[in-house]
């Protein structure tokens, strides 16, 4: 069993957390974990997958090493060179949540052939393997996303699509992305409206009234997300005609997040012209909890049914699933090597351990609290992607209405019945 002893050094960024095995060998295989104080979720997940593994008496040869990198690329790497230093032997590292610290980390570890797996990270450069051949992620690539606006689209039959980008090059990558999909599908983008501010929304919200647009995709920030809101009530441009696809990376509680004091419009004016909005995001979880991920012997199907729970009662929580598997995926794949060759793990070549484990890492097939995890040859999560949206009776928040399967391409909806049935 493992005995938990929490050590914090509290400078003015930094608090490490050591988990250490009762068993005082220093053979022991070490997997540092990479958390951020402001990403609650996922260090939630994080917890939860190592105390399951304490119940369980699995994993009493791994120790579990947490640095807290605060969204700094310098420090995330300063944290693995410093235990580097110390001549401690790294099996694998989970995380970071970010995606410009999971870089930063992932041109390091390739050095190190040390396995990497962040609990999202959706930046599309992380696909490169030349660049990051040792990274795996519990998602896929932002540009996966538009597979899903793709599938949404063609599930209702709607043909042609207006877009809305804002001005950025982030967004221009997701744009240009979108346009191929659409013409291999045989949709038609009529107009693509490219914004770099709130005065240019303005009059591209009259002119898409104007053009009698229905099926609009807005690629934007939150930010610019809530203008554009405030334009379609201004002008009428909302209600049952009218349906606007945001991205992922519009925040969910984005209503709540606006600073209404300088706005042109109020909250309520917002909030009408959101209503049915829909939005696809990067968690998604099973609609059927019947499943009993990694191993029988424990009721994991219980702490998913608690998961759920606690994530529709609790703010912020709807990354902890990431945490989750991230760690039980990495912790699974070892303990598989471990059996056969224990000794090898920690004292065989570290570049055909590293590749080894990334071997088995890319050839994992576990049923976890995210589906099935099974990884593309990019190291990308083929899993399932919420489908959402803001209504009214759920206080504006966006729940999971539905889920695209990146393995299948298919989309599957359902009826939400309550406030609390699906929440994303």
């Amino acid at each position: 069993m493992l005995n938990f002893q929490f050590f914090c050094v509290i400078s003015i960024t930094v608090c490490n957390v050591f988990i250490e095995a009762n068993n005082n060998s220093s053979e022991e295989v070490l997997i540092v974990v990479i958390a951020s104080s402001d990403s609650h979720s996922v260090y939630y997940g994080y917890q939860t997958a190592i105390n399951l593994l304490k119940e369980s008496g699995l994993s009493n040869l791994i120790k579990f090493e947490f640095r807290f990198d605060e969204g700094n690329e310098g420090l995330a790497v300063k944290h693995i060179v410093d235990i580097l230093k110390e001549n401690q032997r790294i099996s694998a590292v989970v995380g970071s949540t970010r995606s410009a610290c999971s870089m930063a980390l992932g041109q390091l570890l390739k050095h190190y052939s040390i396995p990497q797996v962040s609990p999202n990270s959706a930046s599309p450069l992380l696909s490169d393997k030349e660049q990051f051949p040792f990274f795996l992620r519990m998602t896929n690539s932002a540009l996966e996303r538009n597979s899903v606006r793709i599938a949404l689209l063609k599930y209702f039959g709607w043909k042609k699509i207006f877009v809305v980008t804002q001005g950025i090059e982030f967004f221009y990558d997701m744009y240009e992305d979108f346009y191929e999909k659409a013409i291999r599908n045989n949709l038609t983008i009529v107009e693509n409206f490219v914004i770099h501010n709130n005065e240019e929304l303005k009059t591209v919200v009259p002119t898409l009234l104007e053009i009698d647009a229905r099926i609009i995709l807005v690629m934007s920030y939150t930010s610019m997300a809530s203008d554009f809101f405030c334009q379609a009530y201004k002008h009428g441009m909302y209600g049952e005609k009218y349906v606007v696809i945001l991205p992922s990376n519009v925040n969910r509680y984005f209503v709540s997040l606006t600073n209404f004091q300088d706005f042109e419009c109020t909250r309520e004016e917002v909030e009408l012209a959101l209503e049915g909005s829909l939005r696809d995001a990067g968690i998604g979880f099973r609609f059927d909890t019947s499943v009993y991920p990694y191993d029988s012997h424990y009721d994991v199907n219980q702490l998913i049914q608690m998961m759920h729970k606690q994530m529709n009662i609790s703010y912020g929580l709807q990354y902890a699933g990431n945490g989750f598997d991230a760690i039980m995926t990495t912790v699974l794949t070892i303990e598989t090597i471990m059996r056969k060759n224990f000794s090898y793990l920690l004292n065989g070549d570290q570049s055909e351990v590293g590749g080894m484990l990334l071997s088995a890492l890319l050839t994992s097939n576990y049923e976890g609290f995210l589906g099935n995890i099974v990884f593309d040859d990019q190291g990308n999560l083929k899993r399932l992607i919420s489908i959402q949206q803001f209504r009214q009776s759920l206080a504006y928040n966006a729940y999971q209405i539905g889920m695209f399967d990146a393995k299948s391409h298919q989309v599957s909806l359902r009826k939400l019945e309550n406030s609390t049935d699906c929440i994303a």
